[in-house]
């Protein structure tokens, strides 16, 4: 019988710890081609050029046991007091994985946080949305 894949399959890691509460995640895979065509040419001409990952992701906002946050090694890459900013520090290493019994199918990447906020609505959890911009090559591709 063919296997289909649901949500219930589907994990993120943050540097290689389970993020427990994720709604939602997406990654896209990107390629930019670079037109080759000369002046005496009618029909266009491309070749591959550079290919980037980037992707989103909603975690519920919640308190574990121990009195620690599930999202505050990722959003603290972001919010931060002081004039600091972000540096080349402050990059995040990705799990994207589908299990399957005891096969995983794993994309991982190393990431920076480009945005995060964080909401809440009557009678709903509080949610922290998260985008990420992939920086370097895919350190791992599994897929089956």
């Amino acid at each position: 019988m063919a296997k289909v894949y649901t949500g219930r399959d589907g994990a993120l890691q943050l540097a290689g710890t389970t993020l427990a509460k994720v709604v939602n995640f997406q990654l896209s895979s990107n390629l930019e081609t670079l037109e080759t065509t000369t002046l005496n040419e009618h029909i266009r001409v491309y070749v591959p050029g550079v290919v980037g990952y980037s992707g989103s992701a909603t975690l519920l906002y919640y308190k574990e046991d121990d009195g620690t946050f599930n999202t505050t090694n990722i959003l603290n890459k972001l919010y931060k007091t002081g004039n600091e900013g972000v540096s080349s520090n402050d990059t995040v290493e990705l799990t994207f994985r589908w299990i399957d019994g005891t096969d995983n199918n794993d994309i991982k990447l190393t990431a920076y946080i480009t945005s995060a906020s964080i909401g809440a609505a009557t009678g709903d959890i509080v949610r922290a949305e998260i985008a990420f911009q992939g920086t370097g090559v895919l350190s791992t591709v599994t897929i089956s």
